[in-house]
């Protein structure tokens, strides 16, 4: 059953949801301007503004529960607080996790906070150069993609930053500083890691600031926005809970209509390596080391969306579709992986789409059958997603995941295009390089 019903022309959301679509973006890059949402640059995120539009579309306000079941960054999660309202994020990459912790803790004593930032940097300003000196030859012995990416000199002063901010006691300042240092990697960089690639083998980068200048501007840059959103709050502050779980098991953690509205985007079916793109913070942080490190860590816990992760898996080609998914898209997404199948075979098979699409649609029936558990009655999933075409072969994921929505209980979906994706590489389709179709960016909305 489609969302166009008379309800929803009487009250006017579908109206409303057609205006803060056209009105808004939908990625990341919409946020780098906006308070906290700037303080880690993760490419994947999406549009707060979409977030906040959305929300006042909906009603929803103090009082409420909202869920991000792929948060990400905490792009949901930081809107909700500075909304008043409360959240509950899940995210099953632990760095990201963290930096959606990080970017939702606003509890601070600013008095006490500004104390123990202008201890930090006074301590970076005058030892780390000093500190460094003895830092050079351990540095050597980190993984190779950092030595690739900084001089020795400079991974050397970046690790005796961290040794100050280690030293800070409190957990929450010492976050707050290590993630100020954290998104520093990308602006010191000597060579190209700009989001969402890390290519040491490009060539040297021109221009980068000192590690202490860098780590000077993020601090003051987090510690400002935290004042101004502050300054905005009124009455009780918002909670922000941010589990690093998984999407797939929410009732194992959150009790069953508990949530009131839901907003995510998850993963898309693109071919996207989340875990290999957060791979030169994880390195620093000495959280992976290596490939293989990443892969037992983080790579085969998350949603398929990428062929390595059927590597990874062991999955293969008899992988068959979960009869959570409906009769109908189920005989639908087989003739689309038989035809990817037929396509890879032709190629020489390097590339298992046909595996991935299969175990992308498994997953994520699992995932929206858990967020239909913990949601109340008649409340609603908005999902921020793109569609995919692996091998010229067009797969429409928002009408999928809205058609299979229904198949695991809810009552009816709608879906709204954001903008068409995918222009600039359309000048390769004539060499085969590329293929020549039409994607899109959607707003999904189920119904409960």
């Amino acid at each position: 059953m489609n969302l166009d019903s008379w309800l929803w022309r009487e009250v006017g959301v579908l109206g409303g949801l057609e205006s803060v679509v056209a009105g808004t973006g939908a990625t990341f890059a919409d946020n780098s301007g906006e308070p906290v949402h700037r303080w880690f640059r993760f490419p994947a995120g999406f549009s707060a503004g979409l977030v906040r539009g959305v929300l006042r579309v909906f009603g929803v306000g103090r009082g409420s529960v909202v869920l991000d079941p792929f948060t990400g960054s905490g792009t949901t999660n930081v809107v909700a607080k500075s909304l008043g309202v409360d959240s509950v994020g899940v995210e099953l990459h632990p760095l990201l996790a963290w930096v959606a912790r990080v970017k939702t803790y606003w509890e601070f004593d600013l008095r006490a906070l500004r104390e123990v930032v202008d201890w930090a940097v006074a301590r970076v300003e005058h030892e780390v150069l000093e500190r460094a000196v003895g830092l050079v030859g351990r540095v050597r012995e980190k993984p190779e993609l950092l030595l690739r990416c900084y001089s020795e000199r400079t991974l050397a002063e970046l690790y005796a930053i961290k040794e100050v901010v280690d030293e800070v006691e409190d957990e929450h300042a010492r976050d707050f500083l290590l993630l100020a240092l954290l998104s520093a990697l990308r602006d010191v960089a000597d060579a190209e890691v700009g989001w969402p690639y890390v290519r040491p083998g490009k060539g040297k980068r021109r221009h980068t600031p000192p590690p202490v200048e860098a780590f000077k501007q993020r601090v003051k840059l987090q510690y400002e926005d935290l004042v101004a959103v502050r300054s905005k709050l009124g009455g009780r502050a918002a909670e922000a809970s941010i589990y690093n779980e998984d999407a797939r098991t929410l009732t194992k953690f959150l009790d069953r209509g508990s949530v009131d509205f839901a907003f995510t985007s998850p993963p898309y079916l693109n071919n996207y390596d989340y875990a290999d793109r957060t791979r030169l913070e994880l390195y620093f942080l000495g959280w992976a080391s290596s490939w293989r490190e990443l892969s037992e860590k983080i790579r085969r816990k998350l949603i398929v969306s990428c062929v390595h992760q059927v590597s990874a898996l062991g999955l293969r080609e008899d992988l068959k579709l979960s009869d959570e998914i409906g009769e109908g898209v189920r005989e639908e997404l087989s003739e689309k992986v038989r035809a990817l199948s037929a396509v890879k075979r032709e190629r020489g098979g390097r590339k298992d789409y046909d595996v991935m699409v299969a175990a992308y649609f498994n997953d994520m029936a699992k995932a929206l059958r858990e967020v239909y558990e913990v949601l109340k009655d008649g409340g609603y999933l908005a999902m921020v997603v793109g569609d995919s075409a692996p091998y010229g072969i067009h797969i429409p994921t928002d009408e999928y995941l809205g058609r299979i929505g229904v198949s695991v209980g809810f009552e009816r979906y709608k879906t709204l295009t954001i903008r068409e994706r995918g222009g600039r590489w359309r000048h390769l389709a004539d060499t085969g390089r590329r293929h020549g179709l039409k994607l899109r960016e959607s707003l999904v909305v189920l119904q409960k």
